[in-house]
């Protein structure tokens, strides 16, 4: 089931769909940089818009799952089509990581579908992301 949900979240990040992103992450969502479920959806959609296409290779990937918690180590690399300086240097950075991303589920019930995103880390990424806020690409974009 946990590569059944990865699989999905990837799919869900390479169309930019914030519906089928959001329904994978839990509501209880946090991450590192202090987004949340909804600031979560808002980045990936907003970053995802400087590409025309949007491909995610996983290579390398572990899955360790200890009762209802699973982390899936997986490094990631970025193709397709860039719009732009903001997806070229999106594709420059990511695919320079060394570090592979870690995803952590939680199964969030008894029933067996029922495994959402809690976290994803990746420790080469910086604290601040350059400064980056949920929606900062959003509002560039229309002039705000």
């Amino acid at each position: 089931m946990i590569f059944k949900k990865q699989a999905a979240l990837i799919t869900g990040i390479e169309k930019r769909s914030p519906s089928r992103i959001k329904r994978l992450l839990s509501e209880g969502y946090r991450d590192r940089w202090g987004f949340d479920r909804q600031d979560a959806t808002e980045a990936v959609v907003d970053v995802g818009s400087q590409f025309l296409t949007l491909v995610l290779t996983s290579e390398e990937m572990n899955v360790v799952r200890v009762d209802d918690r699973a982390t899936v180590t997986v490094l990631l690399r970025v193709g397709g089509k860039p719009i732009g300086p903001g997806g070229s240097e999106v594709t420059r950075r990511l695919n320079q990581l060394k570090t592979p991303f870690e995803f952590t589920w939680e199964k969030q019930s008894f029933l067996p579908a029922s495994w959402r995103l809690v976290q994803i880390e990746n420790v080469d990424l910086p604290e601040n992301l350059y400064g980056y806020e949920p929606g900062d690409i959003r509002r560039a974009m229309q002039g705000e």
